[in-house]
């Protein structure tokens, strides 16, 4: 039983959360200094994280439970598992705090500009699906023409606008000029497309 214990549980384990580690190292080590702020990178990193973490804690629940008896694969877990997700943990760190600053400061003051046009995008739609006409997307797409709306990063040397990117929601997105573009589920602020 130990030996099925280590071979399902235990080295998958330590995988992840050595491939994770490597991902996070990498990450600063050869990421962007200054990301987009739209990166997908950092978003599937800080995606591929939580399922890895998932996984470990759903792996160490279950073996925990079938061990009755500590044994040498018990000690083995608690002593290389502990550390590893600790390394995980640091290493994804930078991502994590990415995504997770979207939800303070000033990307709080843009998570409700963008829910609250998001709202009024919505509210064009005549259909039980949330998508919009051909019609009503060229009215939402004059409104913001008419009436841009922009918000001001501090680390941004211009205002960024934004535009309806899309006919299907969300909507809104987030225009940083030069070709930079970038849309944000409006309640979580993942990125979910960027270009």
């Amino acid at each position: 039983m130990g030996i099925i214990g280590l071979v399902c549980g235990f080295v998958p384990s330590v995988g992840v959360l050595l491939a994770l580690s490597a991902l996070g190292v990498g990450q600063i080590l050869l990421g962007d200094p200054h990301p987009f702020p739209g990166d997908p990178p950092v978003d599937l990193l800080t995606e591929l994280a939580f399922c890895g973490w998932l996984f470990l804690l759903v792996g160490y629940c279950c073996f925990f439970v079938a061990r009755k008896v500590p044994d040498r694969i018990v000690h083995l877990w608690r002593r290389v598992l502990p550390p590893l997700a600790l390394l995980s943990l640091l290493a994804m760190s930078p991502a994590l705090a990415q995504v997770a600053g979207r939800h303070w400061g000033e990307w709080s003051r843009l998570k409700t500009v963008l829910q609250d046009n998001e709202a009024r995008v919505r509210a064009l739609s005549s259909r039980t699906d949330g998508s919009l006409t051909e019609e009503e997307f060229a009215r939402a797409k004059a409104w913001f023409l008419e009436e841009p709306v922009t918000f001001r990063f501090e680390t941004e040397p211009e205002p960024v606008r934004l535009r309806l990117l899309r006919s299907v929601p969300p909507y809104v997105g987030v225009d940083f000029g030069q070709g930079r573009n970038a849309m944000f589920d409006p309640v979580t602020m993942r990125c979910v497309y960027s270009n």
